[in-house]
C-alpha cells in the first residue's frame, strides 16, 4: 500500500494516533483526551480530530491517507469492525466503528483489539521481532493477551483468542482479578509499583504481594507456552516495569510447570513500551 497510513490507539484516558508513509518513519504523532464518560458521538469525533491533527501536523490532507487502522480496548465483530463493547468506554455499544470511519476519512479501515495491536506491534518491531511463533501479553490495570503465528494475528473462530485474563482460576474467579494490579493493591494494600523498594528493605507485605504476583503469572504463563508452545513470551504493562525482581521468579515458575520442551520459552520485557498500541495500529495498514 503506497502513500500515508494512520494509526489510532484508543484508550480509556487518551487517544493517541500516528501518520507514517507506509514503510517509512512516522511523521506526526497527536495524543488527546478521550472523554471516556462522555456520549459514544463524542468519543467517535475526539478520534476523528486526532486523525485531522495527525495529519495536520504531518503537513497532508486527510484525504491523503491510504488506510486506517485503530486499535480498541474491548472484544470486536471481526466481520463487520464492529465494537461489541468497550469496558473503560461505557457509551461504545455496539459501534460500527469500521464504517464510521469508512464514511468519515474514505479509505479501507482495520478494527482490532488493542492487545492484539500491541502485540503484533511487539511480534513485528519490538521484542518478538524475528519469531514466527509469539505471545503477548500486557499485565497492568488489566490483563490482555494476543497470539502472533507468522507476523499475524491468531484470533480464534469468533475473535477471542488470547484473552488469558478472562480465563477461571479454580474458584470460579477471573484470572486478572487476582493478579493484575487493583488486585495486588485490593489484596495486599501496596501499589504495584512500590514492591521493588519494599522488597529491598525487607518490607514482609511487599515480599508477599510480590511472590502472589510472581507465582500465579508464572505458572498461568506456564500454561499458556504448554497449551500454544510459543518460541517467545513477550510481556508489557505496567507491572513488566518492576524489573528482575519480577522477571526472574516468573521465569523460574515457567520452566518449573511448563510441559516438556516448552518450559524453554523465552521470556523477555516488551520493546516498545507506550508507543506499542499506536505503531501497531499503523501495522495494520500494511
Amino acid at each position: 500500500m503506497k502513500g500515508y497510513v494512520a494509526g489510532i490507539d484508543l484508550g480509556g484516558t487518551k487517544i493517541y494516533t500516528a501518520v507514517a508513509r507506509t514503510g517509512s518513519d512516522i511523521l506526526a504523532e497527536i495524543k488527546l483526551p478521550t472523554e471516556a464518560r462522555a456520549s459514544k458521538e463524542r468519543v467517535f469525533e475526539n478520534v476523528c480530530r486526532s486523525v485531522d491533527l495527525a495529519c495536520a501536523q504531518a503537513g497532508i490532507a486527510p484525504s491523503k491517507l491510504a488506510a486506517i487502522g485503530i486499535g480498541v480496548p474491548g472484544p470486536i465483530d471481526y466481520t463487520t469492525g464492529t465494537v461489541r463493547l468497550c469496558p473503560n468506554i461505557p457509551s461504545w455499544k455496539k459501534v460500527p466503528v469500521r464504517d464510521l470511519l469508512q464514511e468519515r476519512f474514505g479509505v479501507p479501515v482495520t478494527v482490532e483489539n488493542d492487545a492484539r495491536t500491541a502485540g503484533l506491534a511487539e511480534a513485528r518491531c519490538g521484542a518478538g521481532k524475528g519469531f514466527s511463533h509469539v505471545f503477548y501479553t500486557t499485565v497492568s490495570t488489566g490483563i490482555g493477551g494476543a497470539i502472533i503465528i507468522d507476523g499475524r494475528i491468531y484470533h480464534g473462530a469468533s475473535g477471542v483468542a488470547g484473552e488469558i485474563g478472562q480465563t477461571r482460576l479454580p474458584d470460579g474467579t477471573v484470572f486478572e482479578q487476582a493478579a493484575a494490579g487493583p488486585a495486588i493493591k485490593r489484596l495486599f494494600g501496596i501499589c504495584p509499583e512500590d514492591i521493588p523498594a519494599l522488597c529491598r528493605s525487607g518490607d514482609a507485605q511487599g515480599q508477599q504481594a510480590l511472590d502472589h504476583l510472581t507465582r500465579l503469572v508464572g505458572i498461568w504463563l506456564a500454561n499458556t507456552a504448554t497449551l500454544l508452545n510459543p518460541e517467545v513470551i513477550v510481556i508489557g504493562g505496567g507491572l513488566a516495569n518492576l524489573g528482575t525482581c519480577f522477571f526472574t521468579p516468573v521465569k523460574r515458575h515457567i520452566k518449573e510447570y511448563a510441559f516438556s520442551e516448552s518450559g524453554k520459552v523465552k521470556v523477555v520485557k516488551a520493546a516498545l513500551g507506550g508507543r506499542s498500541g499506536v505503531i501497531g495500529a499503523l501495522s495494520l495498514c500494511r
